[in-house]
């Protein structure tokens, strides 16, 4: 990342961890109403709109500080990156190579042994 994004990067972690907080504690905050709740025995069914808000504006705050510290996008066209690579680096594909020929050579070992 360079240098001039520094303090734009600490200020979006700031951001994330302030919005991970309220995360969690609008979670707690959920959890303990319905707790609360429960306990009365009401049949309540939407949490308290400072819980939602709280919600929301938490993930509102998260997402605007993982865009602020995850650096520069890179493009979605992959044409200059291909055009960086040789035609053998882009026809290399080691997940298809076949692992068969292998145990002819181990086997042998332990045939000659047996005869």
């Amino acid at each position: 990342m360079a240098p001039s994004n520094a303090p734009l990067a600490i200020l979006g972690r700031i951001i994330f961890t302030a919005g991970l907080i309220f995360l969690v504690h609008s979670g707690y905050s959920a959890f303990e109403h319905l707790g609360y709740v429960k306990v009365l025995g009401k049949s309540e069914q939407t949490l308290p709109i400072e819980i939602q808000v709280e919600c929301v504006i938490s993930l509102v705050l998260c997402s605007v500080g993982v865009v602020m510290f995850s650096g520069p996008f890179k493009p979605i066209s992959t044409e200059k990156e291909i055009a960086k690579r040789s035609m053998d680096q882009l026809s290399f594909k080691p997940s298809f190579r076949p692992l068969h020929h292998r145990g002819r050579y181990i086997f042998a070992a332990a045939a000659a042994a047996k005869s």
